[in-house]
């Protein structure tokens, strides 16, 4: 197998490749690669989309629930 990585800002270009590879019987993936100038942007973006899907105010204290599960544990300091 043979794999060859293009890159091209030219989405006409891009589907004229894709036209090629499927004529050849090529498998080809497409993955689309943010301008730099918007990954804050982007970040943002996720973000809300976790908080929608993810509710941590119900988790209450990490430390407190640390403490809980090891409390059968002896801790030795060397």
């Amino acid at each position: 197998m043979t794999r060859i990585i293009l890159e091209s800002k030219n989405k006409n270009d891009v589907m004229l490749i894709k036209e090629l590879a499927e004529r050849l019987n090529i498998s080809y993936k497409i993955q689309t690669i943010p301008a730099p100038g918007n990954s804050e942007k982007n970040l943002e973006h996720y973000y809300k989309i976790i908080n929608k899907i993810v509710d941590v105010s119900n988790y209450g204290d990490p430390s407190q629930w640390q403490k809980k599960v090891r409390e059968d544990r002896s801790i030795n300091i060397s």
